[in-house]
């Protein structure tokens, strides 16, 4: 598979996991989380940390040691990129959550590029 669309495929789902988790521990009627708070937040960053943990073995894997740094720093950015304007689409265009909720994220999304880079 073109190197690319695998980057572009498993930003994807590391994005999405969380999101389908989020959906099944959502309260539609009062607006919120099923559980507190603290839980949500601490369950989302389990399930997106999974998916960040396969999405890296499975895209690293193949790759040269030499192509690590270059493709550590390409897909750090790329997935940060995707993982940001999926929320902006998703949860601020869709759902129409107020954009200052959602700055919070911004910062939480450096994680898989930090970690990719590392």
């Amino acid at each position: 598979m073109n190197k690319v669309l695998k980057r572009i495929l498993l930003g994807l789902l590391i994005w999405v996991v969380p999101f389908l988790v989020s959906v099944l521990i959502w309260d539609t009627e009062n607006g919120g989380p099923k559980v507190s708070l603290a839980w949500f937040y601490s369950i989302m960053a389990v399930s997106g940390a999974i998916a960040l943990a396969i999405s890296l073995c499975i895209y690293f894997k193949t790759l040269k040691k030499s192509e690590a740094v270059r493709e550590g720093w390409l897909t750090g950015f790329t997935w940060y990129a995707i993982l940001v304007l999926m929320d902006l689409l998703v949860l601020v265009g869709v759902f129409g959550m107020e954009i200052e909720g959602y700055y919070h994220l911004l910062l939480m999304y450096l994680n898989p590029l930090i970690i990719a880079i590392g």
